[in-house]
């Protein structure tokens, strides 16, 4: 019994000294990881938002080659051009919008017959709003509601997002796209910017815009410097 109390009371614990130390490592360490960690997880997110942006321009292509063997397609024309975009709420309901003319994300543009055919029962419309997974085709009123339809269906799980897509001639040529919420960020890249390959962002990480927004591209711009 003697012997083992001799034994504790030899045992000895931490000194303020070494716990300070080890403290300290502990801080340089986190100062170290922490960065890298978030940096691990932006890029992640960077690049599962331009793979959702170039599986969205592959799908509007497909639709719209769809609709050319239909009768309402685009026009086969660099002179026919639209700008769609889409708003998509948490609950998963899609709103689109048609305008047509140059790259300009949000402006007003021309005739829907600038771009589109008119040929077949099936027109296009400015909007089309209300649109889930679920909404049935035969539902569809107009070729923006079919193709908000074909979207939603083939992307569920896309919520709270904004979508804008440029297509010219029949093929989709940008698009980007954001989970940050449904509204159009307030920086976008230009078509210049797309042209170039490259986009100021925010100065330091492609695909995170100045305000912040995690914006998903196809193509894909890299980091440079902004041309709009």
């Amino acid at each position: 019994m003697i012997k083992k109390l001799q034994k504790l009371k030899a045992k000895k614990g931490f000194t303020l000294v070494e716990l300070i130390v080890v403290i300290a490592i502990i801080g340089v360490l986190a100062a170290i990881l922490i960065p890298t960690m978030l940096g691990f997880v932006t890029s992640s997110r960077v690049t599962s938002a331009n793979s959702t942006a170039a599986s969205i321009k592959k799908q509007i292509d497909n639709f719209l080659t769809d609709a050319d063997t239909a009768g309402y397609g685009m026009k086969q024309s660099s002179a026919a051009k639209a700008n769609i975009t889409f708003n998509i709420d948490a609950n998963g309901k899609w709103t689109a919008n048609v305008v047509t003319g140059a790259y300009t994300p949000g402006a007003a543009g021309g005739a829907l017959t600038d771009a589109f055919k008119t040929g077949g029962s099936v027109q296009w419309a400015a909007t089309a709003a209300d649109i889930t997974k679920d909404t049935q085709k035969s539902s569809a009123a107009n070729a923006t509601a079919l193709l908000a339809i074909d979207l939603a269906s083939v992307f569920p799980d896309v919520k709270s997002s904004y979508i804008y897509a440029y297509c010219e001639g029949g093929k989709t040529l940008y698009v980007a796209y954001t989970a940050d919420g449904s509204a159009k960020p307030t920086s976008m890249p230009g078509e210049a910017d797309f042209k170039a390959g490259t986009y100021a962002w925010d100065g330091n990480t492609a695909g995170i815009t100045s305000d912040g927004i995690t914006l998903g591209t196809a193509p894909a711009l890299s980091l440079g410097t902004s041309s709009s």
